[in-house]
């Protein structure tokens, strides 16, 4: 009869922790006031990648790249006017498609975090419908951060902000180096002149989202890198990681101690 009891027990905890973890995933309403915490990304119900990029085409987006960071993991890369119109990191969306799930990243996170204070919540609403068109209802993740703190972010106190960038190339022809560049997964000329570009990192590189357990956020990958007035650079990976992975422990960041390093050798590699 105790270990009934105690069966009965688990098993009633089980459901309940189960029933609490769907109820903290909340439907996307576009019209709802900016909330106190941000989701870094939505999620939809899986979806084939061909039938994920035809609908994506149909509602607006133009296709910049597919790629796989990781097995069974395909990153589609998005852009369209109201994305563009930003001249900046957030130029671009990456959708991730795998046999469990949709995601893609919120714009609204990644607005108040590049842009700051010429970020307003809500700017992005047209994005938003587009991505709901296309993908499905979208429902938050257990990834979040809160609103207020997203244009000051920083990892820890002495670890990189957002203007914090790395040097990675200097020249005139750097535009000239991307073309037909193996290492190179898009480029994408902004109207201030300005060119977004995204990188194929080295698969041995990519392996550090398999130490922390964060395959099913393959998506912040491909990594970019920014060229303007003969110089590229790109965000710190010690700010970047951390912004885009919020729920990462110094432990974790720790077991990945040295990714920083390897993805900024990997995005200079590209301009050689």
């Amino acid at each position: 009869m105790k270990l009934i009891k105690m069966t009965l027990a688990f098993l009633l905890a089980l459901v309940t922790v189960q029933v609490s973890a769907q109820a903290e995933s909340i439907k996307l309403d576009i019209g709802a006031p900016a909330p106190e915490v941000l989701t870094t990304y939505y999620a939809a119900k899986a979806q084939s990648a061909n039938a994920v990029e035809s609908k994506l085409k149909a509602n607006g987006f133009s296709i910049l790249a597919k790629t796989e960071p990781i097995k069974g993991s395909t990153v589609i890369t998005v852009t369209n006017k109201e994305l563009k119109n930003t001249n900046s990191w957030l130029a671009t969306l990456n959708v991730l498609v795998n046999e469990k799930e949709i995601r893609v990243q919120n714009p609204s996170y990644f607005g108040a975090a590049y842009l700051q204070d010429k970020f307003k919540y809500g700017q992005f609403a047209g994005t938003l419908k587009s991505l709901q068109k296309a993908l499905g209802d979208l429902y938050t993740v257990e990834d979040k951060f809160k609103l207020a703190k997203l244009p000051k972010y920083q990892f820890m106190m002495g670890m990189a902000y957002v203007g914090d960038t790395i040097e990675v190339g200097q020249g005139a022809d750097l535009d000239t180096k991307l073309k037909d560049n193996k290492y190179v997964s898009y480029s994408l000329k902004l109207p201030d002149g300005s060119t977004l570009v995204g990188h194929n990192l080295r698969s041995r590189t990519n392996k550090f989202l398999l130490k922390i357990d964060a395959g099913h956020n393959a998506l912040i990958l491909p990594y970019r890198s920014m060229i303007k007035d003969g110089k590229a650079v790109m965000l710190d990976p010690k700010y970047y990681l951390a912004v885009s992975l919020p729920l990462l422990s110094m432990g974790e960041f720790m077991k990945i101690a040295s990714a920083p390093a390897e993805i900024e050798k990997d995005i200079k590699r590209s301009y050689k």
